[in-house]
């Protein structure tokens, strides 16, 4: 699925980017006339990001031998807030539409795990009894999104909305994720400087179904070779504020980084060349 979607992106850009008939964005000549310097139009980058983030366990079952059913009978299971780790490489490519829209596809690897305690409970005594419960997170990731833009003098605003889908490759389920990020910030390349900031906020969406046998969560228990976990989760906290820069490093090339604070921190870092 991935290289199917970095060759359906490319073929897309590639006609328009050596058509001498066609340039993009639409309307550009009109968005000039009024003074906005526009980037160039189509775009490839490399893009890493570290994100730590707290989660919420809604429901944990653990199943699939006569042994553990019978278990389940016996007590009652359920988990403790916990923590999530991931890093996320990946390849995107975009191009600018109309001067305010941009639209992008993405593909790329996810590595990372989550952290949580498990309550056993028993369902006579109520004795509960804890024990760490690590989930491994590795996955392939695609996803697609859009931009839109505003701005006044060397101020702007912009709205990134995306969706992205990760199939995991250790246990099995995936991760469903919906991203919107609100920016405000200054431009402040009219000054000589090609530097842009800006604050703002990710609020983050993601549902997680995740299940697998016990050896993929390093638990061998003889006799218990069919035994299998079930989880759903999603994250404690949707929204956090974030903080990042753009610097034009030539006429082709962009560095950007992001920083995320409070419940949420993540650090993200791209390059970018535009054509």
């Amino acid at each position: 699925m991935r290289n199917r979607l970095l060759s359906a992106l490319l073929l897309f850009l590639s006609p328009m980017a050596n058509s001498q008939n066609f340039s993009l964005p639409i309307w550009k000549e009109k968005a000039e006339a009024l003074g906005y310097v526009l980037p160039k139009p189509f775009g490839i980058n490399v893009n890493y990001m570290s994100l730590e983030q707290g989660i919420a366990v809604d429901s944990i079952a653990f199943g699939g031998s006569s042994a553990l059913d019978f278990v389940g009978k016996l007590f009652d299971f359920s988990a403790e807030g916990g923590t999530q780790s991931t890093e996320v490489l990946n390849l995107r490519a975009d191009v600018w539409l109309l001067p305010f829209l941009n639209v992008y596809g993405m593909a790329g690897k996810i590595t990372g795990h989550s952290k949580t305690t498990v309550v056993m409970k028993g369902r006579l005594s109520q004795k509960e009894t804890r024990f760490p419960f690590e989930l491994n997170l590795d996955g392939d990731l695609y996803g697609a999104g859009l931009v839109l833009v505003g701005g006044y003098e060397n101020w702007f605003a912009l709205v990134d909305a995306s969706y992205t889908k990760t199939n995991l490759t250790v246990i099995d389920g995936g991760i469903d994720a919906i991203v919107i990020s609100p920016r405000l910030g200054y431009d402040f390349n009219q000054m000589g400087v090609p530097l842009r900031l800006w604050v703002g906020g990710m609020y983050q969406d993601v549902e997680q179904s995740l299940s697998g046998d016990m050896k993929s969560i390093g638990l061998n228990i003889p006799n218990l070779e069919s035994a299998r976990f079930y989880v759903e989760q999603h994250l404690s906290t949707q929204w956090n504020p974030i903080a990042g820069a753009q610097y034009q490093l030539s006429p082709n090339w962009y560095l950007l980084g992001e920083f995320g604070m409070g419940e949420r921190r993540s650090a993200f870092v791209s390059i970018d060349y535009r054509f």
